[in-house]
């Protein structure tokens, strides 16, 4: 049974993620679709992650192949992660974050530690 402040902590957490998807301005406007900042997000926690390794992430396992590389290619297209070859396996292309969505996430973390020692 999940108790009340797991809810409230998950509450925080989901408005804290929103804050900051509505932060990232893509190039046609409006926020990322929920599976494209997902994506993001995992490769941000997961630097240098390849496409099968999003694909085989537990998290991932209802979403398809396309929709995967569809979100891949919509970051990639506003210049939001970048890719590059693996050393070790050419047919890989390894995914991160660019470095100013670094800056951002440590701004977001900043802004969420002041938050939670407020209030």
């Amino acid at each position: 049974m999940v108790n009340k402040y797991e809810l409230t902590k998950s509450w925080h957490k989901l408005t804290t993620a929103q804050a900051v998807n509505e932060r990232i301005a893509p190039k046609n406007g409006g926020v990322l679709h929920h599976t494209v900042f997902d994506v993001l997000c995992l490769i941000a926690h997961h630097p240098e992650i390849t496409i099968q390794g999003v694909v085989r992430h537990p998290y991932f396992y209802n979403t398809s192949l396309s929709t995967i590389k569809r979100a891949i290619v919509t970051l990639l297209d506003e210049g939001l992660i970048q890719s590059k070859h693996s050393t070790t396996d050419k047919r890989e292309n390894l995914l991160s974050v660019v470095e100013v969505l670094k800056w951002l996430n440590i701004q977001c973390g900043l802004a969420e530690l002041k938050l939670l020692t407020v209030t």
